[in-house]
């Protein structure tokens, strides 16, 4: 809650939708550093991004609890994504060069703060939007499955975390199967398949490394380790210690 109270402060900085405004005027701006090291460190950390940044993704959290359905697990679509992805940079793009051409603007610049920090009317009414617009996707299609199917950032962080070193490990002689953390994941990743086929390292590209899978279990058989090797440790995941 403190988290979304700050939002509106850091709008401007927070949602990557302004990597758009950035790219269109020609500078690197706070927003752009931002999500430019969440892909950066997705192969090290995992959609840290996603998980701990995205105020959009944080309010579809809270308001998933009270979902008006709910919706099983499936894979993601990726042609979405990989459409929004498309068209999100081509456009901005287009408008770079058009605007470079015209004299508009004079190449890329480095300009943190270009984007204004201080909350105007516009910025209000954007965030507004965003926001009622995150509830709603909440409420009507639970678990970030607009993340998982229709966010190009996400797809991009999502591309780096199938690499994660950081990732839920199950300790397979303490879990039994009961599908309680399955419940809790804002994104639904069947863990049980990871416990029964993988040997309990849960290397979904699609977790946010939030951890509500590990505080939900109640033998304490989920913990987010570091994982260097992942062959090495799925042959040793069933003591607390063997993923280190």
């Amino acid at each position: 809650m403190t988290f979304l109270i700050l939002t509106p402060v850091l709008f401007c900085a927070l949602n990557f939708a302004f990597v758009w405004h950035s790219i269109y005027r020609g500078a690197i701006t706070l927003v752009v550093l931002l999500w430019s090291l969440m892909i950066v460190i997705s192969p090290l950390l995992g959609r840290v991004g996603c998980g701990w940044i995205c105020f959009i993704g944080t309010i579809q959290d809270i308001a998933s609890e009270h979902a008006f359905f709910r919706i099983p697990w499936r894979e993601p679509l990726h042609w979405p994504r990989l459409a929004g992805l498309v068209a999100f940079f081509a456009t901005s793009l287009t408008f770079f060069f058009v605007r470079l051409s015209g004299g508009r603007i004079h190449g890329v610049t480095f300009s943190p703060l270009l984007l204004n920090m201080n909350f105007n009317t516009h910025y209000k009414v954007v965030w507004m939007c965003d926001a009622m617009g995150a509830l709603l996707l909440g409420l009507l299609l639970e678990r970030r499955w607009a993340c998982r199917n229709t966010c190009a950032m996400g797809l991009l962080c999502a591309a780096g975390a199938s690499y994660s070193r950081l990732i839920p490990v199950v300790d397979t002689a303490r879990c039994n199967l009961c599908g309680i953390c399955e419940e809790s994941c804002p994104v639904r990743i069947p863990i049980r398949e990871y416990v029964s086929k993988r040997g309990g390292l849960v290397t979904n590209p699609e977790c946010l490394v939030c951890g509500k899978c590990g505080t939900s279990c109640r033998r304490d058989a989920i913990r987010i380790r570091f994982v260097w090797n992942r062959r090495f440790a799925a042959s040793a995941v069933s003591t607390p210690d063997s993923s280190r």
